[in-house]
């Protein structure tokens, strides 16, 4: 039985027809759909899986752990708190979504007894980090400083379309450049620099530096413009990081009353086989069982976008040069992939060494259980990337482990979960998955349980999501939780990839939103959110006539796609003949 309560439907119950067809439930989907429906247009949702979410999921770990709910694939919502989809959609305030600030964040772990706490105001961590390094405190001051210049200058692109920006947006970016011009320099320096080298010219102990890779393995870390990652304090301690009562799961569980409470649907268990193309238009989706949903306005996926334009488009849809593009649209060419491990224990565990030292210091009185904790040295850390890309297991598997039940009651009474998540996995493993898979959660115990006391002895169960269980669970492309790799080169007008960006494809009535289009990754449903306006921005200028369909077909024309849609197929209807027949 599902943790959230979950509209299920059969083949019965689907629409035949909407406004909107979004194609995929993860949150930004839902994001999206909640802005149309909230904008008028009669929306659905179409998720493959039994319930949505995708990969917010909260669920019950069946078979594994019955009365054990986990997040399936996230922990916290690290980026949600920089938007204002909470503020505009009335999620907190009607649709009964709740987060609490999690404050330290993180912890790095000594093994030794000893900790930082990477505390939202930046003061209380230079505070801590004193006790191991005087001159490190300082300049993570002066970090802090860079870094948040950088949030003020690059937030608002992010919150807007890359290839058609608000003018608000630019002017919000204008004036914190000109708020922080005496940073400019440090932020261009910075942001150039490969994260271990950015790392490196800052810090000196490793108590510091260790946290700052395991927790953001995005780019490899001596690529040039990787030092970007480190952005990631700027939201620490301007916005703060959230998790969800009741687990991630509860924000498209909010989502979802939302749509519903606007007159839209989300339809479960029901996986899209084929987009429907109609006279060089996108006009609908095809699902399992052969029924069509047409889409009177357009079709929004917010799937991986290899899956949207290499699975789901019929065949000779996209001229050579767009469909050469999208074949090449990166998914596992870092060498690092993720990996999720959730394990049901029978009784608590404890970190009575850590919380000790804490005592000792006047600085105890934390669960340290609820942060995301790295516990890994620098040096094993770069070893692990290193050893990825080579396609071997590394000798140890860095990353973040949390205990929920610190937080929620994610158990039964008395009992706890225990959640790690790593970046620092080989995307192709030397040896194939089914040993690597095994190996990989072996090594994560084994260190974990010097931290966490009991973790060995109390297992009850345990769920690992390597690359191949990511991609058959959530239907994601080389199990890619970001739908195209978090390379410098993918991100702004090559997102996904060169002519694709901007959520409108080349395709009339064919949109993108999730991960894989602008800006990130990770949970903030800030795509699907400028996804939704642009939408509705065209569909309000073409409701006007002329001006819209004007830059439409001149956007078709540039793209040298407008008269190769128009040209009937040889069965004489202008529709697509071939089905993609695959499983997204």
């Amino acid at each position: 039985m599902s943790f959230i309560d979950q509209p299920m439907t059969t083949d019965d119950e689907l629409p035949r027809s909407a406004d909107v067809v979004v194609v995929g439930s993860g949150h930004n989907g839902m994001v999206a759909a909640a802005y149309l429906a909230r904008a008028g247009l009669d929306t659905v949702v179409v998720e493959a899986s039994p319930t949505y979410g995708g990969m917010t999921a909260t669920n019950e770990m069946l078979p594994e752990a019955p009365g054990y709910t986990i997040n399936e694939a996230s922990i916290q919502a690290s980026l949600f708190r920089t938007t204002n989809i909470d503020e505009d959609l009335g999620l907190g305030r009607r649709y009964g979504l709740k987060q609490t600030v999690i404050d330290p964040a993180h912890f790095q772990l000594a093994a030794d007894g000893s900790s930082l706490g990477l505390w939202r105001d930046p003061r209380r961590t230079a505070d801590e980090l004193r006790h191991f390094n005087r001159r490190d405190a300082d300049r993570l001051l002066e970090l802090y400083r860079v870094i948040d210049a950088a949030v003020e200058i690059g937030l608002p692109v992010m919150q807007t379309s890359v290839t058609r920006p608000s003018i608000k947006a630019i002017m919000k970016s204008v004036a914190g450049a000109a708020k922080n011009r005496k940073e400019l320099v440090n932020v261009g320096r910075w942001m150039a620099n490969s994260q271990a080298e950015a790392i490196e010219e800052y810090f000196e102990h490793d108590m510091i530096k260790a946290p700052l890779l395991t927790s953001l393995p995005f780019m490899p870390f001596d690529a040039d413009l990787s030092g970007w990652s480190l952005i990631y304090l700027g939201v620490l301690s301007k916005y703060g990081v959230s998790m969800f009562h009741g687990g991630t799961g509860s924000f498209p569980k909010a989502l979802a009353a939302c749509i519903a409470d606007h007159g839209g649907r989300v339809v479960t268990d029901t996986p899209v086989e084929e987009l429907v193309v109609e006279q060089g238009r996108v006009t609908g989706v095809c699902v399992r069982g052969g029924q069509e949903i047409t889409a009177r306005r357009g079709v929004l996926t917010a799937c991986s976008p290899r899956t949207t334009l290499d699975r789901l488009l019929p065949k000779g849809v996209l001229p050579r040069r767009l469909q050469n593009a999208v074949n090449h649209i990166p998914t596992k060419k870092r060498g690092i992939t993720d990996y999720k491990l959730n394990v049901a224990l029978s009784g608590q565990i404890r970190m009575t060494k850590h919380e000790k030292w804490r005592d000792r210091q006047g600085i105890g009185g934390i669960d340290l259980r609820l942060a995301c904790n790295c516990f890994h040295p620098y040096e094993e850390v770069l070893a692990a990337a290193r050893a990825c890309v080579r396609g071997e297991i590394p000798e140890h598997i860095p990353g973040l482990a949390t205990v929920p039940t610190a937080f929620d009651r994610f158990a039964p009474e008395g009992k706890d979960l225990f959640w790690y998540w790593s970046g620092l996995t080989p995307s192709i493993p030397r040896d194939g998955w089914d040993k690597a898979r095994k190996e990989i959660t072996d090594k994560v115990i084994r260190d974990a349980q010097h931290y966490y006391e009991g973790i060995e002895n109390l297992e009850v169960a345990r769920r690992e999501l390597a690359q191949p269980d990511l991609e058959d669970r959530f239907w994601a492309i080389d199990g890619s939780v970001y739908h195209v790799d978090p390379t410098i080169t993918r991100f702004g007008p090559r997102k996904p990839a060169p002519g694709f960006a901007g959520y409108r494809t080349p395709v009339p009535g064919l949109f993108l939103t999730g991960s894989g289009t602008h800006p990130v990754a990770g949970i903030s449903g800030m795509p699907g959110q400028n996804a939704a306006h642009t939408m509705i921005k065209l569909f309000k200028a073409e409701d006007r006539g002329g001006r819209g369909h004007a830059l439409t077909a001149r956007r078709e024309q540039e793209n040298g796609i407008a008269d190769r849609l128009e040209a009937p197929t040889s069965n004489g209807t202008g529709r697509s003949g071939a089905r993609a027949g695959q499983r997204t």
